[in-house]
């Protein structure tokens, strides 16, 4: 899997430009504030539909135009295809190949992605980050899921406004489905945690130099037949007006020595488990995909120490295609590395 051109207009501070990458090593230097994460953005909007900077179209349009659009040619199995994207607060048009989509969910799994930024929140966020990273996750190697997930969210967004309203006359339907969806999204993230469990202490060992050890529980809210459990708690949940068993409220526990790293680990120890994590779901979606996912890491090395950079930086050859952004020049040798120095963009 590899992207080899990239075409953005009006994304951001970039009028139009157009980029032809590397397979292997792609590494943006610069200056802060000229663009480097905002490539790094258009990439990882074109794999899953969505940025990691923000949830607001507008943030990504540049200043007094109306739209932006994002076209870029990639390599899958062989096979050379072309995705676009064209978003406006009022309208979202996907293009893949020759067919064209209303929403940005069929991109998701086209190219499969990992990326990792400075400010993740996988640990100090609140349990939504944690199962966000979950779903992101299965959702890139099984198109089920995101079926499942989304009935989910819709027939429980239906049955809390029959609580709110009071109307249960109409709530044994949408219960059915919640029940339904809820089974297989559990399922699945309970899997997927079990699979990341050895990868990821794995890429802990190698980052950390064998100093603790990385565990992961998925805490399911609720273990046992969901449709019975949705019955038994309507009286309550008419009082409190939403529903309080299923997926939704379910974590990913993160754990160093036996400890949870949200409240015991360090700092430190908190951004290489977060960076095992990332390495590791890059492995797992290679094994479920049976292709290189990109690897995005933008500021590389801003929040490890001199040691795991450097552990970081040495084991980077094996991930395929990556695109790295830096402030400063990285120590690499590698013929297959492309350099882009950006001092302005337009």
């Amino acid at each position: 899997m590899t992207i080899q051109q990239l075409f953005i207009r009006r994304f951001r501070n970039y009028t139009e430009s157009h980029f032809s990458f590397s397979q292997k090593m792609n590494v943006i230097v610069g200056p802060n504030a000229l663009g480097k994460t905002s490539l790094l953005e258009a990439i990882h909007l074109l794999a899953l539909g969505r940025s990691f900077r923000t949830t607001r179209t507008t943030d990504m349009i540049q200043r007094e135009a109306e739209s932006f659009f994002l076209d870029a040619q990639f390599e899958s199995n062989g096979i050379e295809q072309r995705i676009a994207v064209a978003m406006s607060p009022r309208e979202k048009r996907v293009i893949h190949n020759q067919t064209q989509y209303s929403s940005l969910s069929p991109l998701i799994g086209l190219l499969p992605v990992i990326t990792m930024t400075p400010d993740d929140d996988l640990i100090k966020g609140g349990p939504d980050s944690r199962r966000k990273f979950l779903d992101l996750q299965i959702a890139q190697f099984d198109p089920l899921y995101l079926h499942y997930l989304t009935r989910y969210q819709r027939a429980m967004r239906h049955r809390n406004q029959l609580l709110r309203n009071h109307t249960l006359e109409a709530i044994s339907p949408w219960e059915e489905e919640m029940a339904r969806s809820a089974t297989y999204v559990v399922k699945r993230r309970k899997s997927l945690t079990q699979s990341l469990q050895t990868l990821a202490q794995e890429s802990h060992h190698y980052l950390s130099g064998d100093h603790g050890t990385l565990g992961l529980n998925y805490l399911s809210h609720f273990e046992g037949n969901f449709l019975d459990q949705y019955q038994k708690t309507r009286k309550k949940e008419v009082i409190m007006g939403h529903t309080m068993t299923g997926p939704h409220r379910d974590d990913l526990m993160i754990k160093i020595d036996d400890q949870e790293a949200r409240h015991f680990a360090s700092e430190g120890q908190k951004r290489t488990c977060v960076t095992a994590l990332r390495l590791a779901s890059w492995h797992l979606l290679k094994q479920q995909t049976g292709q290189n996912p990109l690897l995005l890491i933008d500021d590389f090395g801003v929040s490890l120490d001199e040691l795991r950079r450097k552990q970081l930086l040495q084991c980077l050859p094996e991930f395929g295609q990556v695109f790295i952004t830096c402030v400063d020049p990285l120590p690499l040798s590698d013929a297959n590395v492309n350099i882009f120095e950006i001092n302005k963009t337009g």
